[in-house]
């Protein structure tokens, strides 16, 4: 059977369970193949037996560039899709939210379920939940792949499962929560940069999943143009000089979290 998994991923979290993923169903004789939504759109969703949707769940919903390109993509013609989230506590239900959009274009979405992975988010004015480092990360990881393992044994035996969004917590969170999610968008206009700190390295510009970060000939990094507020720029810039606010100058108090793995190097664009 050949299987596409299509994966956004922000600071790698997303991206290593597709690797695992894919790792698991080449092992049992399928066909894998691995499409991040920026480079290659939701083309893989045509040539393949079977689909996946990869993706870390933003404020219970999906990631921008899914959001922005799922509503027009080609009819799935009944094939069959399941939905992997992964989230650092609550995933709301949006695994269930966004099957209804898909199941309107045509797939039959008969498995969601979600992994929980380590936090990434740690700023001003959102700065509730710790944030794991060394060997903090291993013991979840390690949980998330006994999980993964689960569900991918689930998807290739078949099986019809809904695990996650069903109950009334979740119903209600996460549509109280993709109503609240407009007001990120204030933290676009947030961002600069630590001139002491920065080293020039152009790890920014070239990670930058939309193309706004960019640097001058005097070697400014300079924001401008469209945000999907995914942090890479924030968590792996390998000085913390990337800053969300003047407050998250102090990274002992906003830690940033530096993917799932130590060298965790994001997808470059540029």
């Amino acid at each position: 059977m050949r299987i596409n998994i299509i994966y956004y991923t922000s600071t790698g979290n997303t991206l290593w369970l597709a690797e695992r993923a894919k790792t698991r169903f080449e092992e049992a004789g399928h066909t894998v193949r691995l499409s991040d939504v920026v480079t290659d759109g939701l083309s893989a969703a045509t040539d393949c037996d079977m689909l996946g949707i990869l993706y870390p769940v933003w404020g219970s919903t999906l990631p921008d560039p899914f959001r922005e390109r799922i509503p027009t993509m080609p009819d799935g013609a009944g094939k069959r899709l399941f939905l992997i989230g992964n989230c650092g506590l609550f995933s709301g239900d949006t695994g269930i939210h966004w099957a209804k959009v898909l199941e309107r274009r045509g797939y039959d979405v008969f498995y969601i379920d979600h992994v929980i992975m380590p936090i990434n988010v740690s700023m001003p004015g959102f700065n509730f939940f710790h944030v794991p480092q060394g060997d903090e990360i291993p013991p979840i990881l390690a949980a998330a792949e006994d999980k993964l393992a689960a569900i991918c044994d689930g998807v290739l035996a078949g099986e019809e499962q809904v695990s996650d969004g069903r109950d009334l917590v979740s119903i209600i969170g996460g549509g109280t929560q993709r109503l609240g999610y407009p007001t990120v968008a204030l933290w676009k206009g947030m961002y600069s940069v630590d001139q002491e700190r920065c080293i020039h390295c152009n790890l920014c510009v070239r990670m930058c999943p939309t193309g706004r970060i960019s640097m001058t000939e005097e070697g400014e990094i300079t924001f401008d143009g469209e945000c999907w507020v995914c942090l890479r720029c924030y968590n792996l810039c390998p000085r913390n000089a990337v800053l969300i606010g003047k407050r998250s100058v102090n990274d002992t108090r906003f830690v940033r979290y530096k993917g799932p793995e130590e060298g965790f190097v994001p997808p470059l664009y540029r």
